[in-house]
């Protein structure tokens, strides 16, 4: 799994760079569903072709990263254009609800029919790994067709990468380092731990489902009651609560340390993005100066540096488990990582940024 999101890490820049060049010429809403397909297309291709073979995995997780980087150029563009620095606490709010309350349905399901096939003799695990797979493809499409017959603009290219764009830039490229850097290995982490320490498919949907169920209740509340001043101070109270949880996570007794970590972990990962996204396109909107240009060379360049926070921390999983083991790894990782986001980001924030 983290080789995988290695792959992953690695080929999202590359797919924002090509989304960027082929805007120049294919609607933006094309592009939005061409990387729907290949995102899915790439991980019905892990399902059918398993291998234990690691730079297999790679290649998959790059062929993921690809799609996901036509996905997800367009939909930033598409966020970024479309919403209002007044709104974009609530925007982001009722978007994280949403996602939240699908996924609540979808892993809780998919985990306990996966274990169902298992136990009932009925079908094998495998079987139930296809069907998913097929109907996310099915459904990756219909939203896809949803996006393409609605009239949203393309952004006009002229220019994708730029090395210096300003100093204040500077200082959201590291912003969006310090981002990827916790937010690398919380991709797979919760999922390891539980199959590795708790049980099967059935519990992780379980589990997911109640962190899913308590992060949308608590968002929605965010969106409805927080301002734009509440932003830092709930950054900074989310990412102490994460190195607490750390904490507990290599110091309490299995399996009670990783039940309190994964049920928690995943809603500060969510406000992670729920305080700085807002501000970070309020940054975009300065930027810019009205130079519509611009806008899809920042988001690129969001891109870069947020996935090299990302393999940054990845390597340091993948170190700390050649230097001692892979328990100490999966166990101690989080904790480095986020006391290194902390004081980074004391350290940014305190240039004044935002």
């Amino acid at each position: 799994m983290a080789v995988y999101n290695l792959g992953l890490f690695f080929a999202l820049p590359i797919g924002f760079y090509v989304n960027g060049l082929m805007l120049k010429k294919i609607r933006i809403t094309w592009l939005h569903l061409d990387g729907l397909i290949i995102s899915v297309m790439s991980v019905l291709a892990v399902i059918f072709f398993s291998t234990s073979s690691s730079w297999h995995l790679f290649i998959y997780g790059c062929i993921f990263g690809l799609g996901s980087g036509l996905y997800w150029a367009n939909r930033n563009f598409l966020t970024f254009q479309e919403t209002q620095s007044s709104h974009r606490n609530y925007f982001f709010s009722i978007i994280t609800v949403v996602e939240s309350l699908i996924s609540l349905v979808v892993t809780f399901l998919a985990g306990w029919l996966i274990v169902f096939g298992e136990y009932s003799h009925l079908y094998a695990p495998t079987i139930a790994y296809w069907i998913f797979g097929f109907l996310a493809l099915v459904v990756s499409l219909v939203a896809g067709l949803i996006i393409l017959n609605k009239d949203y603009q393309s952004p006009p290219i002229t220019q994708i990468a730029k090395c210096r764009i300003s100093r204040r830039w500077n200082k959201v490229r590291a912003i969006m380092f310090n981002i990827g850097l916790l937010e690398g290995i919380m991709f797979f982490l919760p999922t390891l731990l539980i199959l590795l320490y708790l049980g099967k498919e059935g519990i992780l949907g379980t589990i997911t489902t109640i962190v899913t169920l308590f992060t949308a209740a608590i968002t929605y509340i965010y969106g409805r009651k927080s301002k734009g001043s509440h932003r830092r101070p709930i950054f900074f109270i989310s990412l102490i609560i994460y190195i607490f949880l750390s904490i507990l996570l290599v110091s309490l007794d299995q399996p009670l340390n990783i039940i309190i970590f994964v049920l928690f972990a995943g809603v500060i990962k969510v406000f992670q993005w729920l305080t700085l996204n807002p501000e970070l396109l309020d940054l975009m909107d300065n930027e810019i100066n009205n130079e519509y240009d611009n806008r899809y060379t920042l988001i690129f360049d969001r891109e870069v540096f947020l996935n090299i926070g990302r393999i940054l921390s990845v390597l340091v999983l993948f170190f700390i488990i050649y230097a001692t083991s892979p328990q100490i790894g999966l166990l101690f990782t989080p904790l480095i990582l986020g006391v290194s986001k902390l004081i980074l980001m004391f350290l940014v924030w305190k240039k004044n940024i935002i």
